[in-house]
């Protein structure tokens, strides 16, 4: 298991920041590879994001078209 020393929000936010637009940028793969090896209860549950990532994207690819771009305007919104 991995040390982690000086640890502050900040830190924490931009550590989680990186790792999740990687899974966005779809280099997620390589990166959970990376944190595995140096802390696998968090390499497990990156994973675990990014096989729900890409679940995501299947479901949204199979929405009907109506559905999909109602979808994106909403989240566009954000």
């Amino acid at each position: 298991m991995a040390n982690y020393k000086n640890l502050d929000e900040n830190i924490i936010n931009e550590f989680i920041g990186k790792i999740f637009g990687g899974i966005a940028k779809r280099q997620a793969k390589s990166i959970v590879k990376d944190i595995s090896k140096k802390d696998p209860k968090l390499g497990k549950r990156l994973a675990m994001a990014n096989k729900l990532a890409d679940d995501t994207k299947k479901y949204l690819a199979n929405l009907p078209k109506d559905e999909r771009d109602a979808f994106e305007a909403e989240f566009d919104a954000l």
